[in-house]
């Protein structure tokens, strides 16, 4: 065909689009795309020395929140329920949960309650009502129990008084250790 059409050109030669455009902006979308990579990669990674303050409190990411709060709640109710019966026995079971600091404090306190304990016949048994986060960092993590702790002495009944606490916990290679317990 002579008349000129496009379908007798065979191939168009004409240029479809401007191949420095697409290119600059192929460059312009790496670009952004390795700064949003760069930017992930530098929040997930983080630093390891971020200390929680009063502005930012919690340093940490919620799994490890969770898992430090439930161990400082289940270890302060075995540590905290103990009575006359096997009373050494439950004080060295306790302090497994501890850190050695802590375990040696409270060694002392238990020995001061020991002869109170043994002659009055108590027994005493601390349940956690709610529990929540107040600082938190990949090693150290307070939480807040509220606690209903029961006492009972022989021929009296038992009493129940609610309280709270302040349990600070420790990572250790064995899990979460408690390294404090401030109760009001």
């Amino acid at each position: 065909m002579t008349d000129g059409s496009r379908a007798s050109r065979g191939p168009s030669s004409e240029p479809t689009g401007h191949p420095t455009r697409s290119r600059v902006l192929l460059a312009a979308a790496a670009v952004l795309l390795a700064g949003v990579v760069g930017t992930e990669v530098w929040y997930l990674a983080g630093s390891d020395d971020v200390e929680p303050s009063a502005e930012r409190p919690v340093v940490t990411g919620t799994v490890v929140q969770r898992s430090a709060v439930e161990s400082a709640a289940r270890s302060t109710q075995e540590i905290l329920s103990y009575g006359f019966e096997d009373f050494d026995a439950q004080v060295d079971d306790a302090t497994t949960k501890m850190t050695e600091p802590f375990a040696e404090e409270f060694r002392q306190t238990a020995a001061g309650d020991k002869g109170r304990f043994v002659k009055q016949r108590i027994t005493q048994e601390v349940r956690v009502v709610t529990s929540a986060v107040v600082t938190a960092s990949e090693e150290e993590v307070q939480a807040l129990l509220f606690l209903d702790q029961y006492v009972a002495r022989a021929g009296e009944g038992t009493s129940v008084t609610l309280y709270r606490a302040l349990v600070t916990v420790r990572r250790s290679d064995g899990g979460w250790l408690v390294s404090d317990i401030e109760t009001e």
